[in-house]
């Protein structure tokens, strides 16, 4: 193999799209992965695992929110430092509010209600904590790097190979086939406005 062989334009093309494939391999599964969990996000909570549970503590005896919340403290046996709220939202309800989300919601005058806890999910609240870029600063820098060489990745998939499997052949009407997708879905959902 020559040195001008080496390094024919579609060759290292080749070369370029395949190593960059192997660098965003794990990105883009993440990526991929919480994406289809977002997507679905009326239809569950991809971040939590949520965990709810009847309470019975008998009627609150205290009238005032500091002596509320020990009460239920005290009867749930929850971590006073859980605690990070507490709201009575009409004279019959209490509500204590709990880390990560959760609650115990309590009827005043009987003391039923139900504790709710949130757990993260493994892997998934990662995985979505790095797609929505909730981290911010650098972690904006990697995801703006990422979405750039999947550009990179898309643009150079149209030129590696020629004749009538590349571009100039099949390639053009699966290029049409794949843009008509987001086109049709756009005027469609804009006629149903």
């Amino acid at each position: 193999m020559t040195l001008a062989s080496r390094y024919r334009p579609r060759r290292l093309l080749r070369t370029l799209h395949r190593d960059v494939g192997y660098l965003l391999f794990a990105l883009t599964s993440i990526y991929a992965v919480s994406g289809v969990a977002v997507n679905h996000m009326r239809d569950w909570n991809p971040n939590y695992i949520v965990a709810r549970s009847s309470v019975a503590i008998g009627p609150l005896e205290a009238a005032d929110l500091d002596g509320m919340e020990a009460e239920v403290v005290a009867a749930t046996g929850v971590d006073p430092g859980e605690v990070t709220g507490r709201h009575r939202p009409s004279p019959d309800a209490f509500v204590l509010y709990l880390a990560e989300g959760g609650e115990v919601r309590v009827d005043v005058a009987t003391g039923a209600g139900e504790m709710e806890r949130l757990r993260p999910r493994p892997l998934l609240f990662a995985s979505n904590l790095l797609h929505l870029n909730r981290l911010r600063g650098s972690w904006t820098l990697v995801a703006d790097a990422f979405a750039l060489l999947l550009l990179f990745l898309a643009v150079s998939g149209l030129f590696m190979l020629k004749g009538r499997t590349g571009l100039s052949g099949r390639g053009k009407w699966l290029v049409a086939l794949g843009a008509a997708v987001p086109i049709v879905y756009l005027v469609f959902h804009h006629r149903g406005q």
